[in-house]
């Protein structure tokens, strides 16, 4: 947690709290296309903790209370559907998993929304169907969908599950009547509207419905389309042929189960796996790694069981060390999760310094009413620029001009200073900053810029004369901003638009002078705050140049 590398979706949920933290409204005054619950609820702690550069340490330090609630879900479903024994050995497992271990870590929503739905999951599966436990799980789905509005792929889910395994199990053996599932699925859709209602009807009720239905609903229904991405027809395929052979072994489960009732848990949370996934691949067009987040555990419920039933027929012919083999084959898995885990991302590397320095920096470096730009809130404590968030679904619309690009302009109307240059900045939009800002730092022992995707900007350009036997050197300003002349070595005098320089002055955007009387190498025109508080350009400048 303290050396994993941050990923852009950490800093980008806790920009939005910030927001909230300093007056500012989600979807009004800042962009994001989630359900806002996550954000609201730590709103208040963030605000306690204050600006500070290891805020995303303690972020997810304050999230690891979900990890704990997610891991005993996953003992519980494994200790109901089959044994203790397989709840454990399905936690250890899953923990290790390096598809689950690196992402549950994280400090992102959808590490409040999986333990939602599995305790969700929990829940149905703890007990007899009653109308109560059914109010309680839609209660938990509705948390689910104020947080992420992908819980729609878990509804679905849920339905057709449910459904199915009705079917497979058939409604007399478990004694259920038309009348009593009709009123506990009621009680389960009331509840369910319960929070995301309220959720939507104060926004409404504030005068932000337009906004938060952009954000929240628009977006991301245009999101595919602005991608243009489809699925292919063997993806679907796939699934359809995926979930045949699920529902395949669904049936033999149920018919292996001699207790109805455990039947139908079974057969629901391995039904509930299989759909999931299968729609996953086959209509769930924008498929991230988070997503498989409440998808693990359960699934690796029925794998523990199945490598502890194997387990236990390979201990079989081997009567003296039967306590022994039948472990030896859980703990295999176990270490060999262990080993990818320490092979692909080695927990000594210290991979998560990068963020903490860049917001040490800009925390340095800018005051709070200052601007900045970045791609989706690296910055976290100060506002930016523009509104757009320059993840992939931006960048394509970019550049197939479904989404306007106003980043330069932004940029000159907010006199934007600082910027955070990242790889994935649009091609003319790197160019325009490259050529009005340049790079700076306090400090450059130790760090590898020339390595790094992120490097801290500030507006300003190296002076260089248009004649090389001419002192005269021709620039122009396209920031307004308080600037100042400074050089590597040694004091700066001159003639700045005719008028003798005399430090820090207010330069308007256009045209600019200025006439060198010192003889000062490598002179540079600098946003005035930044030459104050020690950032320079020069090292970087040299090593670039060197390297």
């Amino acid at each position: 947690m303290l050396h994993y590398q941050f990923d852009a979706d950490e800093s980008q949920h806790l920009h939005v709290i910030w927001a909230w933290t300093h007056g500012f409204v989600q979807y009004r005054d800042v962009f994001d296309n989630h359900m806002p619950l996550f954000q609201i609820v730590l709103a208040p702690i963030v605000a306690l903790i204050g600006e500070r550069a290891t805020i995303l340490f303690w972020m997810r330090f304050i999230l690891l209370p979900m990890y704990c609630i997610a891991a005993w879900c996953t003992y519980r479903i494994g200790t109901l559907l089959f044994s203790r024994r397989v709840g454990i050995w399905a936690v250890i497992l899953v923990g290790l998993y390096p598809g689950y271990h690196f992402v549950s870590l994280e400090f992102r929503t959808d590490n409040v929304w999986a333990p939602l739905w599995l305790l969700c999951v929990t829940v149905l599966v703890s007990g007899v169907l009653t109308v109560p436990r059914a109010a309680v799980a839609g209660l938990l789905l509705g948390l689910c969908f104020a947080v992420s509005m992908k819980s729609t792929l878990f509804f679905l889910s849920l339905l057709v599950s449910a459904v199915i395994t009705l079917f497979l199990v058939d409604r007399h053996n478990i004694d259920q009547s038309w009348a009593h599932l009709a009123r506990c699925s009621a009680g389960f859709l009331v509840t369910t509207l319960l929070v995301p209602g309220v959720v939507m009807a104060f926004f409404a009720l504030k005068g932000l419905w337009p906004e938060f239905r952009y954000c929240v609903f628009d977006f991301n229904v245009l999101a595919p389309a602005i991608a243009k991405r489809s699925h292919s027809v063997r993806f679907l395929v796939g699934s359809l042929v995926g979930f045949a052979c699920v529902l395949y072994a669904a049936r033999q489960v149920i018919r292996a189960t001699g207790d109805p009732a455990l039947a139908f848990r079974r057969g629901f949370v391995l039904v509930l796996c299989g759909f999931y996934l299968a729609a996953l691949y086959g209509i769930w067009v924008l498929r991230e790694h988070q997503d498989y987040l409440p998808y693990h555990p359960l699934a690796f419920v029925f794998l523990t069981s199945a490598i502890l039933t194997l387990s236990r027929l390979g201990s079989a012919n081997f009567v003296m060390t039967t306590r022994l083999s039948g472990v030896l084959l859980p703990v295999s898995f176990a270490l060999a999760f262990l080993a990818i885990s320490l092979v692909t991302k080695p927990f000594w590397n210290d991979s998560a310094r990068e963020e903490t320095d860049l917001l040490r920096d800009v925390l340095a470096l800018t005051n709070p009413c200052d601007y900045i730009f970045d791609c989706k809130g690296e910055t976290i404590f100060r506002q930016r620029c523009c509104r757009l968030v320059l993840e992939d679904i931006t960048l394509k619309g970019i550049r197939r001009r479904m989404i306007p690009d106003t980043l330069a302009q932004d940029c000159v109307e907010t006199r934007t200073c600082v910027a955070v240059m990242k790889d994935r900045t649009p091609i003319m939009d790197r160019m325009f900053l490259r050529q009005n800002y340049i790079p700076v730092d306090r400090d450059f022992v130790g760090r590898n810029y020339l390595k790094s995707d992120r490097e801290v900007r500030v507006a300003g350009e190296f002076l260089t004369p248009t004649d090389p036997r001419s002192n005269r050197i021709d620039f122009d300003v396209v920031i307004p901003a308080r600037y100042e002349i400074i050089a590597e070595d040694g004091q700066v005098r001159g003639l700045l638009d005719g008028i003798p320089y005399d430090g820090t002055r207010f330069l308007k955007t256009g045209k600019h002078t200025f006439v060198e009387t010192s003889a000062a190498r490598h002179l540079v025109l600098l946003w005035a705050q930044a030459a104050d508080r020690h950032f320079t350009p020069f090292d970087r400048h040299h090593a670039s140049a060197g390297g």
